[in-house]
């Protein structure tokens, strides 16, 4: 890797650059996978969008461009480095495919912008897709979901399904998509909105609420500090419904880039089958959530 004169805002890597190592093995994508003491679920994502290539020239070169604001999956260290989920699996991809490989950060209300006018080639940021941007962008295979999920107290034995939440005490954010889902499939369970995350998660911390639903991703953060203090614990299954939660994350190319799209699906595609996916995952959210 080698950083531009300002040290922080691209890195470059050449197509002869070595593989990163480092990591926890989970090359056993979809199973349930050993990390320390505890055992984690690898979550299998399956290719999203058709067109799949396997076969082809893949780019010699791809411009990924990205914000900085957005961790764990791209920020910068106490150094001002890039760091992060994306970061790596930027390199894994251009790696993968033999490419060589830069990612420049930008403000994010440039990203879709910069793309579409051919001034870089991906997009690996949290981009939706709403009508406006899909009429500039492509967007590959989905490579992270962020699941519902419920935590409870580390001693109750609650299985949170709707069959068996009626009238239980259920701490959400108010107006949260989270909040709403609970009301929509959990009719007999009992929401408790609170304004913020931090007054929900107190609430069930001091049980003065049965369980808490919430973002999986944030709540696997919370439940590994010294503020949750094992106090809790993930129960039951991850809860994924597009309609209401996000519809995951992709890389954006610009519309009509067949080419560059189907290289960066394939790349996706080999490190899922490789166990590299499983490996970045690991890394980044050592708990899991799923």
């Amino acid at each position: 890797m080698a950083q531009n004169a300002n040290g922080s805002d691209t890195w470059e890597i050449s197509q002869s650059s070595p593989l990163l190592g480092g990591g926890n093995s989970g090359s056993e994508i979809g199973v349930r996978s050993r990390s320390g003491s505890s055992s984690v679920t690898i979550p299998l994502f399956s290719g999203g969008q058709s067109g799949l290539a396997t076969t082809g020239k893949a780019p010699e070169r791809i411009r990924f461009i990205a914000a900085d604001n957005f961790p764990p999956f791209i920020f910068r260290d106490s150094e001002e480095r890039l760091m992060g989920y994306n970061v790596d699996l930027a390199r894994e991809i251009c790696q993968s495919l033999k490419a060589a490989c830069s990612l420049k950060i930008i403000p994010f209300n440039h990203l879709a912008n910069t793309v579409f006018n051919g001034e870089a080639d991906a997009v690996i940021a949290g981009v939706s897709m709403t009508p406006d941007t899909l009429e500039k962008l492509s967007f590959s295979q989905i490579y992270m979901r962020f699941p519902g999920r419920f935590v409870v107290g580390r001693n109750s034995t609650l299985e949170p399904l709707p069959e068996t939440l009626g009238g239980k005490r259920i701490a959400v954010v108010e107006g949260s998509r989270h909040e709403a889902f609970l009301e929509r499939f959990f009719t007999d369970a009992i929401a408790v909105p609170f304004e913020n995350e931090e007054l929900a998660r107190n609430a069930l911390s001091k049980s003065a609420v049965d369980a808490l639903f919430g973002d999986g991703m944030r709540l696997s953060f919370w439940l590994d500090t010294r503020t949750a203090d094992g106090c809790c614990k993930f129960a039951g299954g991850p809860w994924l419904d597009p309609s209401y939660f996000s519809g995951g994350l992709a890389i954006a190319t610009k519309a009509g880039n067949t080419k560059m799209l189907n290289a960066i699906n394939l790349g996706l595609t080999r490190l899922q089958s490789n166990g590299r996916l499983g490996e970045l995952y690991l890394r980044y959210f050592p708990r899991g959530f799923f």
